[in-house]
């Protein structure tokens, strides 16, 4: 009985796991007008206004899925030392590139604190500068 049980978490995690990773819904750079297009025409939609301003929607989606299974809280180190080796097993987010990864660490190095505990993703793309 036990057995069952597990096989059926780990079928279930699966599922969870293939339900979250929908690449098709983070925005792309070549569709970067579309995504803005949207975000203004929600701005005139009562109880749809923005609240923040996104510097850019690819690489500010991309932090998040490379940051999705991350534990948290966490420091700089971190948070790039679990990019550097998503990027080094081969396990990053087919979507997003080998150059984008390597842009995102630089920014995050630039601008990420030493010894700061960022509480959750929104915090990081926050203090990268990708969000205010």
């Amino acid at each position: 009985m036990l057995r069952n049980i597990r096989a059926r978490l780990s079928v279930s995690d699966k599922d969870a796991k293939d339900k979250r990773e929908k690449f098709e819904q983070i925005p792309k750079e070549g569709k970067l007008e579309e995504v803005q297009k949207v975000v203004s025409e929600q701005g005139g939609i009562e109880g749809q206004r923005k609240e923040v301003n996104v510097g850019d929607y690819a690489k500010t989606a991309a932090i998040g899925q490379l940051l999705k299974d991350l534990e948290f809280p966490a420091d700089k180190n971190k948070i790039i030392q679990v990019i550097q080796l998503q990027q080094r097993q081969g396990r990053s987010p087919p979507n997003i590139t080998k150059e984008k990864v390597e842009d995102i660490l630089y920014i995050l190095q630039k601008n990420l604190e030493e010894g700061k505990e960022y509480q959750n993703a929104s915090e990081i793309t926050r203090a990268a500068g990708l969000v205010q």
